[in-house]
């Protein structure tokens, strides 16, 4: 009986001294969801909405999800970036452009905030109104060589609020127009005068374009030659400010 006893008491020793592994709960994820809709409120197919950070650097992949065939998306957040979130959708083959640039949406969007308390945010997109559309091509006014230009559209009453860059204009192009608002257009090369709408190339002249939700217009750029035109084209620019 005794030798029975000592047994168990050293056996509830080992295995005391076992240490015990608790399962950690990996990182949680945040959610921003909802559904995009029409003006009509019917479901939009195929939008894509973003999750934009605001007031951060981003150096990364913006959180960003399709709708589907009943208008809804979820966009998962990763830990690392909870904090506040400009929530703006586009569907540019309907010609709602994306606002998730500041150009466009000129900082009327919705936000929210994802937190490790608060880590779920229901968000309804309403697209529209539709932007205006410009299309056309762009030439070398003498030789009629397809170009690829760079462009800048900044609104005529918020200079400061400005969409620029290269590979936004290609040879035949459709360029979406933040609607009922005057936008400066001008079209730059390397080795070509600068153009500005509605085709000049005296800055003094020129003239903002203007269209209706929905309106196309087609401007045909022809830009003239000049070798010592220097333009500096930069890369793609106009997303959400932190100002």
């Amino acid at each position: 009986m005794t030798s029975l006893l000592v047994v168990l008491l050293l056996s509830l020793l080992e295995l005391m001294s076992i240490p015990v592994v608790v399962a950690q709960k990996k990182d949680a994820t945040g959610l921003v969801y909802g559904i995009v809709i029409y003006q009509d409120k019917k479901p939009a197919k195929g939008a894509t909405v973003y999750a934009t950070p605001l007031g951060r650097p981003i150096g990364a992949v913006i959180p960003h999800a399709d709708s589907d065939d009943t208008g809804y998306y979820a966009i998962r957040i990763p830990r690392s970036w909870f904090g506040n979130f400009a929530v703006a959708a586009k569907k540019e083959d309907e010609d709602y452009p994306d606002m998730s640039k500041q150009f466009y949406s000129d900082g009327k969007f919705q936000t929210v905030t994802i937190s490790a308390s608060h880590p779920e945010a229901n968000v309804v997109i309403r697209l529209g109104p539709q932007a205006g559309v410009l299309r056309g091509t762009v030439v070398d006014a003498h030789s009629d060589e397809s170009l690829s230009p760079c462009v800048e559209f900044r609104r005529a009453a918020k200079l400061n609020n400005f969409l620029s860059g290269s590979g936004l204009v290609k040879p035949t192009y459709k360029l979406l127009i933040p609607p009922d608002t005057d936008v400066l257009m001008q079209i730059s090369l390397d080795g070509y005068r600068t153009w500005y709408f509605p085709g000049t190339i005296d800055k003094e002249t020129q003239r903002p374009v203007r269209l209706r939700p929905g309106e196309t217009k087609t401007v045909d750029i022809r830009l003239v030659p000049d070798e010592s035109a220097k333009t500096g084209c930069p890369k793609p620019i106009g997303v959400f400010s932190a100002r």
